[in-house]
């Protein structure tokens, strides 16, 4: 039973590392151009749906590199200063569109959902009066059948009172 185990182990670990020489033989196989845009369009990939998920946090972490920038160079300080307000003006317009977009989102949601509960309220409405409606028609079938049948027993009795009163 041991020896199985150990057997079965040595199996997944070959097979491992024959997957991973198979990957290194793909990886030897690509030129240096090869890697170097598949990394590239990996990153740019990355880079792109991370700023699709947070817009906020790309815009702010832009205006953080562009001050950076803007630091590292001694050169006309006052553009420098021009290039960050902007940056920070821009910054704060998007943050301003975006809380608008978000804001306008929100209001939609409660007017989806105001109009949810309305329709359910309107279905519920409908089918309490159906059910009454039902009700009272079944209410009204019982009673006719009741006088249906103290109709028919008295008939029947008249009739077996006629048959037994000519016997």
């Amino acid at each position: 039973m041991s020896d199985t185990k150990t057997e079965t182990k040595r199996e997944e670990i070959k097979a491992r590392i024959a997957a991973a020489h198979a990957r290194e033989e793909e990886r030897h196989g690509q030129s240096l151009t090869e890697k170097a845009t598949e990394s590239a369009t990996d990153a740019a990939d990355a880079f792109t749906s991370f700023v699709k998920k947070h817009p906020i946090a790309a815009a702010a972490g832009g205006v953080a590199v562009g001050v950076l920038i803007a630091s590292m160079f001694r050169g006309p300080r006052r553009a420098a200063a021009r290039g960050g307000a902007k940056a920070v003006g821009l910054a704060t317009m998007g943050a301003e569109l975006a809380s608008g977009f978000a804001n306008q989102l929100m209001e939609d949601a409660q007017l989806l959902g105001r109009e949810g509960k309305r329709r359910a309220e309107d279905a519920i409405d409908s089918a309490g009066d159906t059910a009454r409606s039902v009700g009272r028609r079944a209410s009204h079938k019982a009673g006719d059948a009741t006088d249906a049948a103290r109709i028919a027993r008295r008939e029947t009795g008249k009739a077996m009172a006629r048959a037994l009163g000519r016997r």
